[in-house]
C-alpha cells in the first residue's frame, strides 16, 4: 500500500505498510504460552582443577641428560628430569674436605678455652651466689617484712579508731544521762577519760605509721638495695677479669666455629644442589612440558639447557577437571556459584558431561584487552562431576549453563521483537498495515523471549517487516531514553533499530562476544 507524506518541501510516496516480502501467513507468528530453559552457551578450554608446577632449583644453567616422556601419568615421587651434575659432584668433595679440617681446628681451640674457663668458674659462682642472697634479702624485706610492718600499723590504727568511735558514743550517752541526773559524776569522768585515752591512742598509732613510712622503711630499703648493688658490682668485676683473660681464646674459637659453619653451609648447599639434579614429581598428575609464552618460548628436551626457577614440567591432576570459559560482562549478573551446566568435549561425540559453576572471577580478564579494549569478560570455571573418559587438559569444550526454567509464559520469537530508545516493540497486523506495539520483556533464550505485558495469547505478530515499516516506530528523545531491558539484552538479544529506522537488525549485547557466546533455550535441552 502506498501513502503520500510531506517531507523535504514536497510529497514523497513511501511503502509503510508492506511487511518484508509478502504479507503472507509465513511471516506471521501466533502468540502462545511456552516453557523453555534460559541457557548461557560458552566455548572454553578443558583444564585440571589443580595443577602443580615443577621448577628447576639448580643454580645457573644446567643441561638435561634424561627426560620423562610427555603425556606420562606419574605418581608422587616419580623421576621426571635428570640434570647433569659433574661440576656439583666436584664441589661436594671439596667442601667435605674443608669441613673435616674446620672440625679439627675448632676442637683444639675449644679445649684450650675450657682450661681457662674452669679457673674462673669458681669465683664467678661465688659472686653470683652473693648477688642471689642479697636479692633474696631485698625481696624478703619488700614483699615480707615491710609489708607485714605496714599492715600491723594500719591494723593498729583501725583498732584504735574503732575504740575511739565506741568511746565517743559512750561519752555522748553518759553526758545525756548526767544532764538528766541518771549518772554519777565519777562514772561520767571515767567515760570522759576513756574518750581522751582513745584519742591519744589514735594519735600514737598514726605517729608510728608515719615514722615507719618516713624514716624506718626508706632506711632499711636503701640498705638492702645497696647490698644488692654492691654484690652485682663485685660480680661484674669478677666477670670482667675473667673475660679479659678469655677474650683472645674465645675470639679464636669463634673464628674456627665460623669457618666450620661456612664449610658446612657450603657442603649442605651443594648436596642440595646434587639432589635437585634429580627432579621428582611432588604430586600425581599428567606430565606436560612447559613451552614458555609467545614472547619467550621454551623448548624442553634432552640436551637442552634450563635455568634456576624455570618451570620445566606442569602436572595437572586430571582426577578433577574444569572447563574454563569467558562470560561477557552483560551476562555475569545471570550466573551464580552452584548453577548446573552440561558440557560437550571436542573429540568425544554423543557424550554429555554434567557439572556446575564453581568459580567466577571477581574482576574482568584483561589479557586480550589489547585486541579489543571494549571487550570485558569474566573467567568462569565449571567443575565436571566425574572424569570417566580420561580427559586431558587443553581440549576445546562447549558448555551450557542453566540460568533458569521459564514455565508457561507468554513468549514470542526473538526476531519478532525490535528495540528503539530503550523500549521494545512488536508489529501486529492492522488491516493491510503493520502496527508497532510496545511490549515489556522478561528473560529470553536464543529462540524466544518472555513478554510480560503488551501481548496476549492468540494474537499474531510479524516475524519480519520492511525498513519502511520500521519507520513507524515512535521517535524517542535520546537524552530521556533509559537503558534497554537488561535481562532481555543479556539473555538473548532483540533487533535494534536506529533513530532513522534504517539500521539492520543485530544481536543485542554488541559485537566482539568471542567465546562468551549467548544464552539460548531449547536445543537438546528443550
Amino acid at each position: 500500500m502506498m501513502v503520500a507524506v510531506l517531507g523535504g518541501g514536497g510529497w514523497l510516496a513511501v511503502s509503510v505498510f508492506k511487511p518484508a516480502g509478502d504479507a503472507s501467513e509465513s511471516t506471521l507468528h501466533t502468540v502462545a504460552r511456552r516453557s523453555f530453559p534460559v541457557i548461557i552457551e560458552s566455548k572454553g578450554e578443558l583444564k585440571a582443577k589443580k595443577t602443580t608446577e615443577v621448577k628447576c632449583k639448580v643454580e645457573g644453567r644446567s643441561t638435561i641428560i634424561w627426560l620423562i616422556e610427555e603425556g606420562t601419568t606419574v605418581a608422587e615421587g616419580d623421576l621426571l628430569v635428570r640434570l647433569a651434575s659433574d661440576q656439583i659432584d666436584e664441589r661436594v668433595q671439596q667442601e667435605e674436605a674443608n669441613e673435616a679440617s674446620a672440625i679439627a681446628a675448632l676442637e683444639a681451640a675449644e679445649k684450650d678455652l675450657e682450661i681457662l674457663i674452669d679457673q674462673n668458674l669458681s669465683d664467678i659462682r661465688k659472686s653470683e651466689l652473693a648477688v642471689e642472697i642479697a636479692g633474696i634479702e631485698l625481696e624478703k624485706y619488700t614483699k615480707g617484712d615491710a609489708v607485714k610492718t605496714l599492715k600491723t600499723n594500719e591494723l593498729a590504727i583501725d583498732r584504735v579508731a574503732q575504740s575511739l568511735k565506741r568511746a565517743d558514743l559512750e561519752f555522748t550517752a553518759a553526758r545525756q544521762l548526767r544532764e538528766k541526773g541518771w549518772m554519777t559524776e565519777s562514772d561520767y569522768l571515767e567515760k570522759e577519760f576513756a574518750l581522751k585515752e582513745a584519742e591519744r591512742a589514735v594519735e600514737t598509732s598514726n605517729l608510728d605509721l608515719h615514722v615507719f613510712q618516713t624514716y624506718t622503711h626508706p632506711k632499711d630499703l636503701r640498705q638492702r638495695e645497696s647490698d644488692v648493688d654492691e654484690a652485682k658490682k663485685e660480680l661484674e668485676r669478677v666477670r670482667k677479669s675473667a673475660l679479659a683473660k678469655e677474650a683472645q681464646r674465645k675470639a679464636e674459637v669463634e673464628a674456627k666455629r665460623a669457618a666450620l659453619l661456612n664449610a658446612q653451609n657450603n657442603l649442605k648447599k651443594f648436596r642440595e644442589q646434587k639432589e635437585y639434579t634429580e627432579i621428582k614429581a611432588p604430586a600425581p598428575g599428567l606430565v606436560v612440558f612447559d613451552t614458555g609464552n609467545r614472547w619467550d618460548p621454551a623448548k624442553i628436551a634432552e640436551g637442552g639447557e634450563v635455568f634456576e626457577y624455570q618451570t620445566i614440567v606442569s602436572l595437572p591432576d586430571t582426577t578433577v577437571m574444569i572447563v574454563s570459559v569467558r562470560i561477557h560482562e552483560a551476562k555475569t549478573n545471570l550466573i551464580t556459584i552452584g548453577q548446573k551446566a552440561t558440557i560437550e568435549i571436542e573429540g568425544i561425540p554423543d557424550v554429555i558431561f554434567s557439572g556446575e559453576v564453581s568459580k567466577i572471577a571477581p574482576l574482568a580478564d584483561s589479557r586480550n584487552q589489547w585486541l579489543n579494549p571494549d571487550l570485558k569478560e569474566y573467567e568462569t570455571e565449571i567443575t565436571l562431576e566425574t572424569n570417566e573418559h580420561d580427559l586431558k587438559p587443553g581440549v576445546t569444550a562447549r558448555s551450557e549453563i542453566l540460568v533458569s526454567e521459564l514455565k508457561d509464559v507468554v513468549a514470542v520469537p526473538l526476531q519478532a521483537v525490535y528495540s528503539k530508545g530503550g523500549k521494545h516493540y512488536v508489529f501486529k497486523p492492522s488491516g493491510p498495515a503493520a502496527e508497532p506495539i510496545e511490549v515489556n520483556l522478561g528473560e529470553s533464550s536464543n529462540d524466544y523471549v518472555e513478554v510480560t505485558s503488551g501481548l496476549d495469547t492468540g494474537e499474531r505478530v510479524y516475524l519480519a517487516v520492511s525498513d519502511d515499516a520500521k519507520r513507524l516506530l515512535p521517535e524517542v528523545d535520546s537524552s530521556a531514553a533509559g537503558p534497554m531491558n537488561a535481562s532481555a539484552v543479556s539473555s538473548g538479544g532483540t533487533r535494534s533499530v536506529s533513530g532513522s529506522g534504517g539500521a539492520p537488525a543485530r544481536r543485542a549485547g554488541g559485537p566482539g562476544r568471542g567465546p562468551a557466546g549467548g544464552s539460548r533455550g531449547g536445543g537438546r535441552r528443550g
